[in-house]
Formats: C-alpha cells, structure tokens, sequence
C-alpha cells in the first residue's frame, strides 16, 4: 500500500481519535471532578445518543449536496467542513458551561457535539475505503486504528494537561483548536473515488429506517447468519464498553490524580492500544476476522479481571502501567478487529451507519447501566462481574465461524 494512502487513512483515523472523546471520555473527568455521581456520569452516555443515531441521517449526506460547497470542494469534502465547523462551534459551547450551576446547558452542548460527530463520521466513511483491496481491510483497519489512537492520545492528554494548569475552559477550547487542525488537513485531501457499486446502492430509496435494514441485510451473503452478525454488533464490546467508562473513575476514587491518569492511562495507555491495532491487522491477515476476533476478545476478557488487583493494593502505579499496558493492547486488538469486521458487511454510508449505529446503542446502553453497576456493587464486584461481559460475543463468533466452515465445506 503506497505510503501516501496510509497517511490519508492515518489522518482520518486521526479525526475520529480528537472529536469522539470529548464527549464520551474527557467529560467525565471533568462531572467526577465537580463531585458528580457515577450513575449521573452513565446518565451522560445517553446524551451521545445523537452520534449513535447517524443512520437516521447519512443518507442525506450520501444523497444530497451542500450548495455552493460542494461545486467548490467536493461532495464529501463539503459535508465534512459543514460538520466539523458545528462540531468546533460546540466544543466551544462546552467551554462556556459550567456544571456546577448549570448541568443542562452543557448536557445540551454535549450533545449538539456529538450530533456534529455522527455527521463527520459518516462523511468520512469513503475515505476509509477509497484506493484500497478488499485484501487490504485488515491493514487499512489498523491503519484507521492508529490514526484513531494517536488522535486519542493527543486530545486526552493535551485536555487533563490544561485542566490540570489552567482548567477545564482552557481545556476545552484547546480540544477545539486540534479538531481545526483536523478540518484544515481533510480540506486539502481529494474527493474519494466513489465505485459504481457505491453509486448503484445510493439510487435505493433508503429513507426509511426498514430501508435501511432491508438494505443491509440483503449485502449479507448467508442468511443463517444474519442474527448473529446483528447481534454480534450489540454484544462483542459490551465488556469494553462498560469496564472503560468507570475505570477512568476508579482511577480518580483510589487518588491517581489527572496527571497521572494522563500519563498512564491516557498516554502509554493509547500506545499500547495502537500497538494492539497492528496485531489485530496480522491476526486478521492469518487467520480470518471472525477467529481473530473470538481469540482477540477471550484474551482481552482475561487481562480485565486485573483491575481487582488494583482494587486491592490501592494508589500503585506500577501496578496501574502493568494492567493499561495488557488492557491496552489487548482492547486495540478488539476495536480494529471489530473494525475489519463492519468492513467486510457494508458497502457505502448509509449500511456502515446502520452496523456502526446498532454497535453505537448498544455501547450507550452499556455506558448508561456502568454508573449503576458501579454504584450498586463494590468495585471488586464490579471488576468480576463486567468481564463476563465478553462471553457471550464469543460464543456467537464461535458459531458464525461453524457456520460458515459448514458452508465452504458443502460448497
């Protein structure tokens, strides 16, 4: 894969990376710190709906052209500087809140945000997908991955730092100015090459929510496994999703400070995660993507249960280093592996929101319920219990992986 085409999906990734947290990671830093419960800190999950919802508007963006813009910049260049200028506007917003006084307002904000971030993501599917193989998922998922992990970092980090010194208002408008420097080098990137697969499926009528999963349903080649692909998509990150909107708390509750959780968790724990994309990527290459993904998430399920070590021995950090350090490459393996997954079942925008939106609620239903796990039960019970989690995604990947070697060996 030539190394310009790496960097383009290294950039795209690299957006995703800077925009997601804002409202899902770096808030809830900042409500724990104004003395905000854990289950109103899991209410907040339900305020990135908006994101999760994305379905029910990409087929505007893939139907439809912004006037004006899209004659100037392209299609798809236009729709991600509309969405990227309102995400910028409410980041911005954010800023201004402040949630001890007015929780509201900056529930309102963060979800403007998020709405903002759907349309991004969405508008920058084809690029992910452009000038590549179907041979090349598996390596384009790492690609996107690490750009996604770098973009992470540097917003995680940049924002606890500012917090830290200068405080949450300076914090977010620096989150700000990074999403701009992200919409001014997608700005300069070509229109993607759209394939006349991609045209001929934009012709359906996809309006309609049942469009949309009639449409979908028809691109999967075995219908046995239809119910398992969906629920797949609900199930497989359930752990991830629930383990990681409390830890980043627990880590506050037994007295790491912000810097520290900057520099361990957000920092060498991302570059553990990026290094966890690229095994996926080699994972996916050797052995399949449905059998990486089972073998990938039974690891990642194993190294969680470590965080009841943590529990036990309090402020370590030598212990926090070990155990982000084995959740951290073991989790990067299971987003890109779930990446080159969603790969493989959608072929334009309007399919890629509809697996990533049933993904999507299932994840904010699982950060929803998070904070009233971890309010009704100990943290040692907690760390025991959300691990269980992954079992039954791994059962269903088991069985998709019967199903389909019962069906290459009738062929």
């Amino acid at each position: 894969m030539p190394l310009v085409i790496l960097l383009k999906k290294c950039i795209i990734g690299y957006s995703y990376g800077v925009s997601f947290p804002i409202t899902i990671v770096i808030l809830d830093y900042w409500l724990k710190e104004c003395g905000v419960t854990n289950s109103t800190i899991g209410l907040f999950s339900l305020f990135h709906l908006p994101f999760a919802l994305k379905l029910l508007f990409a087929p505007i963006i893939d139907r439809y052209k912004i006037p004006y813009l899209s004659k100037k910049i392209g299609h798809r260049c236009s729709w991600v500087l509309v969405s990227q200028c309102a995400l910028i506007t409410g980041i911005m917003c954010m800023a201004q809140s402040d949630p001890k006084s007015n929780i509201l307002q900056l529930m309102c904000f963060a979800s403007i945000t998020a709405l903002a971030d759907g349309f991004q993501n969405i508008a920058l599917y084809p690029y992910q997908i452009s000038d590549i193989t179907k041979e090349q998922f598996g390596y384009t998922a790492g690609i996107v991955s690490f750009g996604h992990r770098i973009g992470s970092i540097s917003i995680k980090v940049a924002t606890l730092y500012c917090a830290h010194f200068w405080g949450w208002k300076i914090a977010y408008e620096c989150a700000a100015c990074m999403v701009l420097c992200c919409m001014i080098s997608i700005f300069f990137m070509k229109e993607p090459v759209i394939t006349d697969d991609f045209k001929e499926s934009n012709k359906k009528n996809i309006h309609a929510l049942s469009s949309h999963i009639k449409e979908i349903l028809k691109e999967i080649k075995h219908v046995a496994n239809k119910r398992y692909i969906m629920l797949t998509l609900i199930l497989y990150k359930a752990t991830d999703f629930t383990i990681q909107k409390m830890s980043r708390v627990f880590c506050l509750d037994i007295g790491f400070s912000k810097l520290e959780i900057a520099n361990i968790v957000q920092f060498f724990g991302s570059i553990a995660v990026v290094a966890g994309g690229f095994l996926a990527g080699f994972f996916i290459k050797k052995y399949g993507t449905l059998y990486s993904m089972m073998i990938i998430s039974m690891m990642h399920m194993c190294f969680l249960f470590s965080y009841i070590i943590l529990n036990y021995v309090g402020n370590d950090t030598n212990i926090l280093c070990a155990i982000i350090f084995l959740e951290g490459v073991s989790g990067g393996a299971v987003s890109a592996a779930f990446i080159a997954f969603l790969y493989e079942n959608c072929r334009n925008g309007s399919q890629y929101a509809l697996l990533w939106a049933i993904h999507e609620l299932s994840g904010t239903v699982f950060r929803f319920l998070s904070g009233f796990l971890a309010d009704q039960f100990s943290w040692n019970t907690f760390f025991i219990l959300t691990p269980l989690l992954s079992v039954p995604g791994i059962l269903l990947l088991r069985k998709m992986i019967k199903i389909k070697n019962e069906l290459n060996t009738n062929l």
